[in-house]
């Protein structure tokens, strides 16, 4: 059933039994309002839920990670990448990417396609931010741009 263009349960949203079979994810109903989809390849788990009228998909990155200063640096450097999603630091399970989804963006091609890249973003800077967790230290310009394989970039530093 649909209200106002939104599914009353969230596993009922249009295309989302059919993006887990094609691309071998399981979905699981957590409640009305939420869904945890796991890559059956990978393990990676997220969890898909609504904020009012917008849709949230959230992975774990990092588990048990306090929101020091060189953590906290290093993400605002990250988000400066224009990444198209963005980290945090969830108090109950460490650092977690996150991105949202209005209303005319909750298409399951949508959600499927920043999944996939978020996926990608997580295996691309999970060594980075575990070695700002055991040194202590933000990681610089350089070291992003070596975490995603950036040589020679045009940025300024």
């Amino acid at each position: 059933m649909v209200a106002d263009g939104l599914p009353h349960r969230l596993i009922t949203l249009d295309g989302l039994s059919q993006w887990c079979a094609l691309n071998a994810f399981t979905v699981e109903e957590i409640g009305a309002d939420e869904v945890f989809l796991t890559d059956q390849t990978t393990g990676s788990a997220w969890s898909l839920f609504r904020v009012e009228d917008w849709l949230q998909l959230k992975g774990l990155v990092l588990e048990d990670v306090e929101p020091e200063l060189p953590m906290c640096l290093t993400l605002a450097r990250l988000h400066d990448r224009l990444l198209g999603c963005r980290f945090s630091i969830d108090q109950q399970h460490g650092v977690v990417i996150v991105a949202d989804f209005a209303r005319a963006a909750q298409s399951m091609e949508a959600i499927g396609e920043t999944l996939m890249q978020m996926q990608s973003i997580i295996d691309q800077t999970v060594g980075l931010l575990e070695d700002v967790v055991e040194s202590d230290v933000a990681a610089d310009e350089f070291a992003i741009d070596r975490a995603f394989g950036v040589t020679g970039s045009l940025r300024v530093h």
